[in-house]
């Protein structure tokens, strides 16, 4: 039984319909956004060897602790893998922007003398720059970088929550992101066990960004090769 408070109390029971459709919408609506970042992780392990052979380091050591059967805890286990995937959607976020509505007035203060106060009203709907946040030099030095130790132990805990923002913040954040990052994680390591990621004729170097589309994508296309490896 669903039961939803307010002005008025609603009681409905939740049938298995409403449960499928829920469980559906992780796996539809995250299709583009999750492919989106494999593709764009997959380009910068390419172009970038030393790291991409780093974690395969780490893929074949994880590989042996688990004696030949992936688990969810081993998964988790792997810190580099989820600095080069942290690294990969600060770099490369999904969505360019996102959007929130003022909840009630306020006043965004100047920080420099050439700067005015901008006022928000009740209901306005504010638009959240993340790429340019996540470019930001003032928040990650040499921004164009793709550099995964950005992420460890020793750095992440330094970054401003509101300055990475790849699944959003607050209770609007994306409700599939641990489904998300876990479906990425297998997949990379499940391609690095058995091949090398390297750029090939048709691979664009330097990246150049589509400007035909609302969403981040290559230009041309993502253009990768698979080299396999003799274990």
């Amino acid at each position: 039984m669903l039961h939803i408070s307010g002005k008025a109390n609603i009681n409905r029971d939740l049938t298995n319909e409403d449960i499928t459709a829920q469980a559906l919408i992780f796996l539809f609506a995250g299709f583009d956004t999750v492919s989106s970042l494999m593709s764009f992780t997959a380009y910068e392990l390419g172009v970038n060897q030393d790291i991409q052979h780093r974690l395969k380091k780490e893929v074949d050591a994880t590989w042996k602790e688990c004696g030949g059967k992936l688990t969810y805890e081993s998964l988790l286990k792997m810190k580099y893998m989820d600095m080069v995937i942290s690294e990969a959607m600060r770099k490369w976020p999904n969505l360019p922007q996102t959007d929130r509505i003022c909840t009630k007035p306020y006043t965004i203060q100047p920080t420099t003398p050439e700067e005015e106060p901008v006022h928000l009203e009740k209901g306005a709907t504010v638009i959240i720059p993340i790429y340019p946040i996540h470019r930001c030099p003032k928040f990650y030095p040499d921004p164009d970088r793709f550099d995964p130790e950005r992420f460890n132990d020793e750095n992440k805990g330094n970054i401003n929550p509101y300055t990475y923002m790849p699944f959003g913040v607050g209770p609007r954040n994306c409700i599939g992101s641990r489904f998300a990052l876990l479906e990425v994680k297998i997949i990379f390591f499940s391609v690095l066990k058995h091949f090398e990621i390297v750029p090939i004729e048709k691979t664009q170097i330097p990246f150049e960004i589509c400007k035909k589309s609302i969403f981040l994508t290559a230009a041309n296309g993502f253009w990768l090769g698979l080299k396999r490896i003799k274990n």
